[in-house]
């Protein structure tokens, strides 16, 4: 009889658990409505996101700000022409031009990593939605965060988006 190791994992509870959920509900309608500097007053100065595979990482408010104003685009403007998200950073174009997007998370599993750090790991997929009403998705992703308590409130230190498509950057976004 083979024995299983299991890794004990400190227990979260749900004050914590309903406290993480409340941040995403707050943080992500900011980047959904194109709130970008208030969206970003959600990670530390310092924080990052990077897109893996095959893609790049910003890091700090001030990088994440130019590129996030260059992308998200405007829904009330016509309907971007059928671009990758890498077509769209090397041409400078913006790739939500005409899209309401929505962030959606599933299986959250939140893991202490000392006194004011969370490790936590998500299942997300975006949503993209045109004047017509015609709904398409991105890439399924795994995202990695880690969140940090700063004078009691929580922030995105970092952020790891792994998109489960190895050529998820060069798909056509919303294609006709």
């Amino acid at each position: 009889m083979s024995q299983v190791s299991h890794r004990t994992v400190p227990r979260v509870t749900a004050e914590l658990y309903v406290e993480v959920q409340q941040f995403y509900a707050r943080q992500m309608p900011l980047l959904e409505a194109r709130k970008l500097v208030e969206f970003l007053e959600t990670m530390t100065e310092d924080g990052s996101i990077e897109h893996r595979p095959g893609g790049w990482k910003l890091a700090g408010r001030q990088q994440l700000l130019a590129e996030m104003r260059a992308r998200r685009g405007d829904p009330e403007r016509p309907l971007v022409e059928e671009i990758s998200a890498r077509d769209a950073r090397e041409h400078d174009v913006a790739y939500y031009d005409g899209l309401v997007y929505r962030y959606w998370f599933d299986r959250m599993h939140i893991e202490p990593a000392g006194e004011d750090t969370l490790h936590v790991r998500y299942q997300a997929i975006v949503s993209m939605t045109d004047a017509a009403g015609k709904v398409s998705f991105e890439p399924t992703t795994v995202v990695e965060d880690v969140l940090v308590r700063i004078d009691g409130e929580l922030y995105t230190r970092s952020r790891v988006v792994t998109h489960d498509s190895p050529a998820w950057a060069d798909k056509i976004h919303n294609p006709s």
